[in-house]
């Protein structure tokens, strides 16, 4: 109809993560369909987002989270890998799979995002690596649960980036020990939705818990990659203390209210992403390799597999 509407509390801005977040899949419909302006209409929000994203800071860049819809250009100062920004930065990397490693456009903004970010958004304190945020050009000293997707996205463009394979490797263990340290810091071994790193320390940030699914997707894809026991240990760890904690005795599962109170009421809610992601992940992580081929599908932001494109 050409009807469109933008929520009031952006501001009237279109969030990053929205417009970054559907090439695989307007890429896979245009082929699929032999329709090709889905893909043009697609690939138009990251050209310019390309243009318009700023230039190179010691060969890195990051995008705010917030886009004006009337130009392509970022707004605002707000810069985070976390809520509203997470997904445009893992379909760079899932994209250019996608189209068979053809299109240097997404391989290249990738290696700046994550340049970027090793730069200005990570840090090591008290034995931990942190993803931060950044907001007016000042580090906010917080990690959403959210950023625990991008250990296994750095896993898995190492595979296919052996320059960078070493480092990113290194990076997506160390992330992924954060994200591990986010589960066993609470009572109920279920992680908060955030946590603060105060005086060097961990602590929750938010007390509850969704059901998230971007630890074990990491975990899923470090065991993929390593075959490295820890990985599916604690996978197990987490996935037993989600059948504790949040299991419902008429079916289902329910998000807690207080990740640091056993006993803790729920939230009468079992997300979308519960099934979708979390569990599927689950599966994947504890099943033979054999059973998802990495090499001839890409997982898209909803652990949906999508076939590798012909050229």
């Amino acid at each position: 109809t050409g009807h469109k509407t933008i929520p009031n509390w952006t501001g009237g801005s279109l969030l990053l993560a929205e417009v970054g977040t559907v090439q695989m899949e307007f890429f896979a419909l245009a082929h699929h369909a032999g329709r090709p302006e889905f893909r043009e209409r697609a690939q138009r929000a990251i050209d310019l987002l390309d243009s318009q994203g700023g230039g190179l800071t010691d060969g890195g860049r990051l995008w705010p989270i917030h886009i004006r819809p009337e130009s392509g250009r970022p707004s605002g100062s707000t810069i985070s890998w976390g809520a509203m920004g997470d997904s445009f930065y893992e379909y760079l990397l899932k994209t250019w799979l996608l189209t068979g490693k053809k299109h240097e456009q997404y391989k290249r903004m990738y290696l700046e995002a994550v340049k970027g970010m090793q730069r200005r958004l990570i840090i090591e304190e008290g034995g931990l690596t942190y993803l931060c945020e950044e907001k007016s050009g000042k580090l906010v000293r917080k990690m959403d649960h959210l950023v625990c997707f991008v250990p296994g996205t750095l896993a898995l463009g190492a595979q296919h980036l052996p320059e960078q394979h070493d480092e990113h490797m290194a990076l997506a263990a160390k992330l992924a020990e954060t994200c591990h340290r986010m589960y066993t810091l609470t009572p109920t071994g279920l992680a908060p939705e955030f946590v603060k790193i105060v005086g060097g320390s961990m602590v929750a940030g938010a007390n509850h818990n969704l059901l998230r699914p971007e630890t074990i997707e990491a975990f899923f894809y470090l065991w993929r990659f390593t075959k490295d026991a820890r990985y599916r240990e604690w996978g197990w760890e987490i996935f037993s203390a989600f059948e504790r904690h949040c299991r419902v005795p008429s079916g289902g599962y329910s998000g807690l209210k207080n990740v640091k109170l056993r006993g803790s009421a729920k939230d009468d809610t079992m997300q979308t992403f519960w099934l979708a992601e979390s569990l599927k992940y689950f599966l994947l992580l504890f099943s033979d390799d054999s059973l998802l081929d990495l090499n001839t599908h890409v997982i898209n932001t909803e652990a949906h597999p999508i076939k590798i494109l012909p050229s």
